[in-house]
């Protein structure tokens, strides 16, 4: 008598899914709902346009970093190098700017060095297989080394480039330009991942990669998609970030190290890849920032602040761990 073939087990129906799966889409909206309504109740300068405006042009600067942030972490990897990403960015925009005095030099500086870090980074994760999260801030703190090297420890040329300003503290019909590029970058991120073979390539990687290499899914060319994207968007933050401050000088990256990652987790991407995407990053881009907004009011140290992201980082990964 031969032995019964089990059947498979079939996935269950949404009316059986567990009432936090069910609700997980727009888990990460009553998060920023719930942020923003104790953001009022604390200061009600919160409700001005002023207020709005300005959460929205920091929340930009956040949300654009945390695009190559999402793609990375969808295939189930990091990117720690941002920081310095952006760091180098803008004091190479300056110095170039400065000595060119030409409107292209700064986007060449963000094409050259986004690329090539994003492509440093590909080829230490996927051909080396050095685990992402050693690889990424080995990278951070090579170009740290480069960027003081290059500086000599000292700061950058006076001012910016105009444009940098433009990007970050322009306005247009009333309209943040800040918003509208990060608009734009984030349409474009969620077309990618929505409509087209990158999209479900990424996904693919993300749920087992080994899968998706025997599936004839090139493997090699989604990392390199994915880190170059990365590299893009933080070269692009560090352009924009010395308008936004009117200076470039060193360490001003320091602080995009964590609040991309606790965009990305907050709008409910599952950290092992494979489940998530960008439109719950922006919702995380803004809760991130109206919570720093409201810490602020309150007068809560710079070292407490860290605890309470620590700790929803913390609480976020749990809940979004017992849902897997």
């Amino acid at each position: 008598m031969s032995d019964a073939v089990p059947l498979p087990e079939l996935p269950a129906s949404p009316a059986r899914q567990p009432l936090s799966a069910r609700l997980q889409p727009v888990f990460p909206w009553l998060i920023l709902l719930v942020v923003f309504a104790f953001s009022v109740a604390i200061n009600p300068a919160f409700l001005t346009w002023s207020t709005i405006r300005l959460q929205l042009v920091q929340a930009a600067l956040i949300g654009i970093a945390a695009i190559g942030e999402t793609l990375a972490i969808l295939i189930g990897h990091i990117d720690l190098s941002i920081p310095w990403t952006v760091t180098l960015t803008a004091i190479l925009s300056a110095n170039a700017f400065a000595a060119h005095q030409a409107g292209w030099v700064p986007f060449a500086v963000v094409l050259g060095v986004g690329t090539c870090v994003g492509l440093l980074n590909a080829a230490g994760i996927y051909w080396l297989r050095v685990h992402s999260l050693i690889w990424t801030l080995s990278v951070n703190l090579i170009l740290q080394g480069i960027t003081l090297v290059y500086t000599n420890a000292s700061a950058a040329a006076a001012g910016v480039p105009p444009i940098a300003r433009t990007l970050a503290l322009g306005q247009w019909f009333g309209l943040p330009v800040a918003g509208l590029v990060w608009a734009a970058c984030g349409a474009c991120a969620i077309f990618a991942l929505r409509a087209t073979p990158f999209g479900r390539r990424v996904y693919a990687v993300g749920n087992n990669e080994l899968a998706a290499l025997l599936s004839g899914v090139p493997t090699a060319r989604i990392y390199v998609g994915v880190y170059v994207a990365s590299g893009l968007g933080a070269a692009l933050l560090g352009l924009m970030a010395s308008g936004y401050a009117s200076q470039a000088y060193l360490g001003m990256g320091d602080g995009y190290l964590l609040p991309p990652v606790a965009a990305v987790v907050i709008g409910g991407t599952r950290l092992s890849g494979g489940r998530g995407g960008y439109v719950g990053t922006i919702s995380g881009s803004l809760s991130v920032i109206l919570l720093q907004a409201m810490l602020v009011s309150l007068n809560v140290s710079e070292g407490l602040r860290q605890i309470v992201f620590g700790a929803i980082l913390l609480a976020l990964v749990f809940l979004f761990a017992r849902q897997r």
